[in-house]
């Protein structure tokens, strides 16, 4: 049975405490209640095994956006713990939820282009066992005079951290409406969503690189959108299950047991709209529904189980590190655990279309 296992106190705080800056303090969304039956799907009876003691595990996020709402929804609707896992989500900053993971201080974290990037400096145990996002669904948004993407030269950007997948996002966004990433703007790096959007607002940056809530946050208070990610058909590593290859060699039963909860909880968050949006805004920190549909809306349909070999190669061809060049997608994608939950069926039975 996978132990107990905590994040390291030396690792950095919880990014979802970094408060909006032009926002009060948000009164409690509805506390979470268990989850509905799912149309289609087996009784949950028969859809878990009977779980073994509750291992409590920490799972780090890359991002603390709706991007991570599948997890969300599994903690807040006992989907992991059907299981055996006792799960809290937490967010880190790139590096440091891959370092988790490859440490052993956690057995699984959701990550993007941070786990790419270690694997080619040399991290091979790394390895990616399942999907969440296979498109970057990023905004540039940016302050009230600037109107158009060309006024962007010169100026500052703020993305999260260099080589990430959002990082990537934006200076192929940059280069489809004629900008040179590396010679008209001047990108800053602000860690976190939650970073990006304080800078925005407190005139830091003439533009923020932004993930639902938070550009349609910036956007209700007057800032202008330049360009959106899902328009430009980019399909670029998004955020995705993490393990090592020592604990999917050593415990595969603790690994299909997640992953059994994870795809559970993405099949809630695509079939519960009500149930899910209250998990948006806990996650979030947001009081404001109408900006958690919003952000539902957005991303329902492209939460994924699925890892995409083309996204993580086109992260790949585009990561100045190294050796990124000899890398080929494949090395670090394990998904033997889902082709054996869809070849026994259990699959089909627990997930459905978007």
């Amino acid at each position: 049975m996978l132990p107990v296992l905590r994040l390291r106190r030396c690792l950095p705080p919880l990014a979802a405490l970094v408060l909006l800056a032009c926002t009060a303090t948000p009164a409690a969304p509805p506390a979470a209640q268990p989850p509905p039956a799912t149309p289609g799907a087996a009784p949950a009876t028969s859809a878990a095994p009977t779980p073994p003691p509750l291992a409590r595990i920490e799972v780090p996020s890359a991002t603390l956006s709706a991007t991570s709402t599948p997890l969300w929804v599994g903690v807040d609707y006992g989907l992991f713990r059907r299981y055996g896992f006792d799960a809290t989500i937490v967010g880190l900053a790139p590096a440091a939820a891959t370092q988790a993971v490859q440490s052993g201080s956690v057995p699984f974290a959701a990550t993007a282009g941070s786990t790419a990037s270690a694997f080619v400096s040399g991290a091979h145990d790394l390895v990616y066992v399942a999907g969440l996002l296979n498109k970057v669904l990023f905004q540039l948004v940016a302050q009230p005079q600037y109107t158009r993407v060309d006024d962007m030269r010169g100026k500052t950007i703020g993305t999260s951290t260099r080589g990430s997948s959002s990082d990537i996002a934006l200076k192929e966004g940059l280069r489809s409406y004629g900008l040179d990433p590396d010679r008209d703007v001047q990108i800053l790096y602000l860690r976190d969503q939650a970073g990006i959007f304080t800078g925005l607002v407190n005139g830091q940056t003439a533009g923020g690189f932004l993930a639902s809530p938070f550009n349609k946050q910036a956007r209700d208070q007057g800032y202008n959108l330049l360009f959106d990610t899902a328009n430009l058909d980019v399909e670029i590593l998004g955020l995705n299950i993490t393990t090592t290859r020592g604990l999917l060699e050593r415990d595969p039963e603790s690994v299909r047991r997640f992953l059994m909860g994870y795809v559970e909880s993405i099949e809630y968050a695509r079939r519960n709209p009500d149930g899910t949006i209250d998990s948006i805004m806990r996650g979030t920190k947001s009081d404001d529904r109408a900006l958690a549909a919003d952000s539902y809306q957005l991303y329902r349909a492209v939460w994924d189980p699925w890892p995409s070999v083309r996204a993580l190669q086109t992260f790949l061809d585009n990561l100045d590190v190294p050796g990124a060049s000899e890398v080929r997608a494949e090395q670090l994608i394990d998904d033997r655990v889902l082709r054996d939950l869809q070849s026994s069926g259990w699959l089909a039975q627990h997930l459905s279309p978007p």
